[in-house]
C-alpha cells in the first residue's frame, strides 16, 4: 500500500478507534428495586433555549428543568442558553439487570443525516453511547436508521443509595484533564466514593468525554415510605415540585440540610383542586417557636386523594461547650508558664 492510501485511510482509523474506546464504557450501577429521580449534566453543542433542552429530553414541565439548574420560576422558554453551557436535566430512573437507565424518556426522532454515533456524541452530549442506543431500540445495523424513525435514548442513572444514604444521582460528562479529586471537590463527595462507585482502580480509567456517576448529598425528608414520590429527594441547590404540582420543595445546606417545602401556588396536574395541606393549625412550611425549639409543618408525601403533612420539631439553641473553654485557659496558662520559665533562665 502507497503512502497516498495511507494517508487517506489515516482519518477513518483514528475514528474507527475512538469509536471503539467510546463503546466499551459501561452503565451505572442499580439494583435499588424502587425507582427514583436523577440528573444528567447537558452540554450545550450551539447556542439553544430551555424550550429545545426541555423538548429533546421530553421534561414535561419547563419548571422542573428550572428548578433542577435553580433558576427563577418567572425564566421564559426562550432562555438563551450559550454554547458550552452546562444543564441539569431532571430524569426518572429505574433498575434493570443490575444497570440504571432513564425510564420512558427520552424519545428522539431521527432527522436527516443522523447516525447513531452522531445522536449519541453529539445531539446528547456523549451522555449515553451509541451501542447503548442500538440495543435499546433493538437495531441490528447501527448504520442502518430511518428518518422519522423514533427512539428510546437510554440515560444513565442510578438510585441505589451510597454508604448507607440516600442520594441524587448525577451523570457528569468528565472533561479533559479531570481528575477524580477535581470532580470529588466541585461536587461535595470524596475520591473513594467516586471510585468505588465507577469502578474506577487508576486515574487511568477515568475517561474523558464520558459520564460517571457523581452522588450528590440531599436534604433530609419527612416522606413516608407508602407515598407516591418516594423516595423524594433534592440535592443542595435545587428545588422540586411534587404531589401533582401542589408542593413545592427546596434544598439548601444552609438549613441545616432539611428540605423546606410550601404550597406551590400551581394549578394541580391531577387534581381539580390541591387538598388541604395542615398540621393541627399550621400551614405547610410554617412553623411556631416556643424559647430556641421550634415545630415546623413538614410536607410527608401523598396518595392520590390526599397530602401528607407531619410536625417536625428542631432546636436553634447554640450549645456551648465548657470543655472548649477549658481547654483554651490551660492552654493559655501552660502557654504562661513556659513564658516565666524562659525568663527565669535567661536572667540567671
Amino acid at each position: 500500500m502507497d503512502f497516498a492510501k495511507l494517508f487517506l485511510l489515516l482519518p477513518i482509523l483514528l475514528s474507527a478507534l475512538s469509536t471503539l474506546e467510546y463503546s466499551t464504557a459501561q452503565g451505572f450501577n442499580c439494583s435499588s428495586p424502587s425507582a427514583c429521580h436523577a440528573l444528567v449534566g447537558y452540554i450545550t453543542v450551539n447556542n439553544t433555549n430551555l424550550g429545545a433542552i426541555q423538548s429533546l429530553f421530553n421534561v414535561k414541565n419547563l419548571r422542573s428543568l428550572l428548578g433542577a439548574n435553580n433558576l427563577p420560576l418567572s425564566t421564559q422558554r426562550n432562555q438563551t442558553i450559550p454554547a458550552e453551557q452546562i444543564i441539569e436535566v431532571p430524569i426518572n430512573c429505574v433498575c434493570y439487570n443490575n444497570t440504571g437507565t432513564s425510564n420512558g424518556a427520552p424519545i428522539y426522532t431521527v432527522q436527516a443525516g443522523d447516525g447513531l454515533f452522531h445522536i449519541a456524541a453529539e445531539v446528547f452530549s456523549r451522555l449515553v453511547l451509541f451501542p447503548q442506543i442500538q440495543a435499546a431500540n433493538g437495531i441490528p445495523n447501527p448504520d442502518l436508521i430511518t428518518i422519522g424513525q423514533k427512539l428510546k435514548i437510554p440515560l444513565p442513572c442510578s438510585c441505589d443509595d451510597v454508604d448507607g444514604k440516600r442520594v441524587v444521582h448525577y451523570a457528569h460528562v468528565v472533561k479533559s484533564g479531570s481528575t477524580l479529586e477535581e470532580i470529588a471537590r466541585e461536587f461535595g463527595t470524596d475520591e473513594q466514593t467516586l471510585a468505588t462507585i465507577n469502578g474506577i482502580k487508576t486515574e487511568n480509567d477515568l475517561k474523558a468525554d464520558q459520564p460517571i456517576d457523581v452522588p450528590l448529598k440531599a436534604c433530609n425528608s419527612s416522606v413516608r415510605i407508602d407515598s407516591l414520590d418516594f423516595p423524594f429527594l433534592a440535592a443542595n441547590g435545587t428545588y422540586v415540585f411534587t404531589a401533582n404540582g401542589c408542593v413545592r420543595c427546596t434544598c439548601d445546606a444552609a438549613n441545616n440540610w432539611t428540605l423546606h417545602c410550601e404550597p406551590s401556588q400551581n394549578t394541580p396536574s391531577k387534581w381539580k383542586t390541591c387538598p388541604s395541606m395542615q398540621c393541627e393549625g399550621l400551614s405547610l412550611g410554617n412553623s411556631t417557636t416556643s424559647g430556641c425549639n421550634r415545630t415546623i409543618c413538614s410536607y410527608a408525601g401523598f396518595n392520590n386523594s390526599t397530602i401528607f403533612t407531619s410536625l417536625v420539631q428542631d432546636s436553634s439553641c447554640s450549645t456551648s461547650s465548657p470543655s472548649n473553654d477549658v481547654s483554651r485557659i490551660s492552654l493559655n496558662w501552660d502557654f504562661l508558664s513556659i513564658l516565666v520559665l524562659l525568663s527565669f533562665h535567661l536572667f540567671q
